[in-house]
This record gives structure tokens, C-alpha cells and sequence, in this order.
């Protein structure tokens, strides 16, 4: 069977505040653990009206403490804005708290604009330099070393679930000589799918953590009981995505009316179209096969699903559908 996980973004709807989101990221794991979904991951965004979560590590124990069964993580943390070690003692905790139930996903992006980068302090240390230094922190801390004189505290019996994010050939070269666990984000961008599942499996090496490549694709899916109530959910997400990736703006997301009557230019709609091609949509059987079809393909082990609607209870009902259709 393969194994599908939730990567919740806490979209700001348009009639909701980011409190609310983030109050529906509460609920929607806790719906997920229900369903049996492996795993539960929250994104880091800043300034930014779309997504209420900046920070993954404050909401991870209040998802794992409301849920029994399923692993809770970040989707990521966002490294070139923090310290390597400060990483590695907050999810030495939350592993203490929660053990063999945290995940640790380790992303180079940003997460905003050049004010955002700015207003974090970000260093120019080199992305991948500082994720070795938290690796060097959490392999010593499970053996009762210190890395550089200095340990990450508190050491215990086990460490995190270790993933490299990222769409780029450079990252999952990283996660294959580091031996690592690799999701790509196609929901980001597919440009270099291929490429980076070719890459990683060829060049992978063991290592403390894995044994064997593992290889995680995260990408938008919508599943509904039809095709054509698929493509009216879709609608959602498609006019958030002319307004803020071609027409520069920081918006929320829509209401189901606004996003059903606006008027896509010819642009927007090829832009759209060219996103769909690494989108899921369709109706229940539909979805199942092609998450199916890909997972063959690429030797996909696990799926990471990104579902925005301009509903939340819609959004639920969707990966409801998904989790029963896949069981079989």
C-alpha cells in the first residue's frame, strides 16, 4: 500500500484570519490521524497574507499532543535563517516529548522576499554547511558525543526522521551523499522532478539514518467524487495563483464565488495550465490512479498531499476521499 502524508500550508481563506487557519491546522490533524495518514507536516512562511504558520516548531507539539498515531513535522524549517544547533535542540525535545512520532524537514528557501531575508537576519553561511553542522549536532547527541566541544541539548535514545526538502538537482544530491530521506516539492515547482529522482537515486550513499533511498514526492492534489466538482474546487487555488504569482499581490484565498466568476487572461491561463501538469485532479478513481501510476514510475515511496479549497470542510472531505480510496 503506499503511503500518503498531509502537508498543510494553513491557508488564510477569505473569510477567515490567520487565527482561524491555524485553528483548522489543529483540526485538520487531528482528522488525519483518524484517517491513517503516515504523516502530519507544516510549512514555514513569512509576511505573507496566504499562510498562517512562521513557525513550525511552536505548532508541532500542540498537533502531536491532540493526535495518537501519526508522525508530526516540519515541511520545513527553513534553515538559512537559524542556528544550526538551536534546530537541533528543538527537535531533540520534541523527539523527547513525542518519541518515534517527529520529523524534521530541513528546507534552503527562504520563505519570503529579500525584506523578509532581511528582517530575519539571515546569514550568507552556505545552506547546506549549516544543515552538516545539524547533522553533526543530532548523530553526536543520539551517541553521547559533542560536536566542537558543545552538545545539543536534550541528548536522547533517538533523533528525529531526518528529510531533505527542496526542486533542485543540488538538493537531492545532498540528501544522497548525506544518506538521507528526500521529499521534492512539485507543488513548487516540477521543472527538475526527473532530474532530481534520477540524481538521488543514483548517487545515494548509507548512512546512520537510512539504508536504501527513500524518496517522498509532495505535490497539490484535489479529490472529489467527480471530475467536474474536482475542477470547481481547483478554482481556489488556480485564482490565488494568477494573483500572486503573476500579478505580484499578497492576498488570501478566495471565496468559491470570486474564484468561479473571474475572468483568467489568455496569460494566466497558460501559466495555470502549465501548473496542472504536476497537479492531481479528478475524481476519486482518477486521483488513486495516477498517484498509483506515479509511484511506479519513480519509485515513489510515500506522497505528500497538498489540498487547498476555498472550504474547509470541503478541503477535509477530500483527503477523506483519498485515504479510503487508497486503503484498497
Amino acid at each position: 500500500m503506499i503511503k500518503i502524508n498531509i502537508l498543510d500550508q494553513s491557508p488564510v481563506l477569505y473569510n477567515s484570519s490567520p487565527s482561524e487557519a491555524v485553528r483548522q491546522t489543529i483540526d485538520l490533524a487531528e482528522f488525519a490521524d483518524k484517517l491513517g495518514y503516515l504523516r502530519f507536516w507544516v510549512a514555514e512562511h513569512h509576511d505573507t497574507r496566504s499562510f498562517a504558520i512562521a513557525s513550525p516548531e511552536i505548532i508541532i507539539p500542540v498537533l502531536a499532543s491532540k493526535t495518537n498515531k501519526i508522525r508530526v513535522g516540519s515541511g520545513g524549517v527553513l534553515i538559512s535563517h537559524y542556528s544550526p544547533l538551536k534546530i537541533a535542540e528543538q527537535f531533540n525535545m520534541l523527539e523527547c516529548l513525542f518519541p518515534g512520532r517527529i520529523d524534521l524537514g530541513i528546507g534552503r528557501a527562504p520563505g519570503g522576499d529579500a525584506g523578509t531575508i532581511r528582517a530575519m537576519r539571515t546569514t550568507s553561511e552556505d545552506a547546506f554547511l549549516k544543515t552538516d553542522e545539524l547533522i553533526n549536532y543530532m548523530t553526536a547527541s543520539s551517541e553521547k558525543k559533542n560536536y566542537e566541544g558543545v552538545s545539543a541539548t536534550p541528548a536522547g535514545t533517538s533523533i528525529p526522521e531526518v528529510w531533505v526538502l527542496g526542486t533542485s538537482p543540488d538538493s537531492a544530491m545532498y540528501a544522497a551523499k548525506k544518506g538521507l530521506r528526500y521529499a521534492f516539492g512539485s507543488f513548487i515547482n516540477d521543472e527538475y522532478m526527473l532530474q532530481c529522482f534520477q540524481t538521488y537515486y543514483q548517487n545515494f550513499k548509507p548512512s546512520v539514518f537510512l539504508k536504501d533511498p527513500y524518496l517522498n514526492l509532495a505535490l497539490f492534489v484535489i479529490c472529489a467524487k467527480t471530475e467536474t466538482e474536482a475542477i470547481r474546487m481547483a478554482k481556489c487555488s488556480e485564482y490565488w495563483i494568477a494573483h500572486n504569482f503573476l500579478q505580484g499581490k499578497n492576498i488570501s484565498f478566495p471565496d468559491e464565488k470570486t474564484a468561479l466568476e473571474y475572468k483568467f487572461t489568455p496569460e494566466e491561463k497558460l501559466f495555470i495550465e502549465y501548473r496542472r501538469r504536476s497537479a492531481v485532479i479528478g475524481d476519486t478513481a482518477n486521483v488513486c490512479l495516477q498517484l498509483k501510476t506515479l509511484a511506479k514510475k519513480y519509485a515513489v515511496h510515500e506522497f505528500s498531499i497538498v489540498t487547498i479549497t476555498s472550504d474547509h470542510e470541503e478541503r477535509k472531505m477530500s483527503y477523506k476521499l483519498l485515504a479510503e480510496a487508497m486503503k484498497n
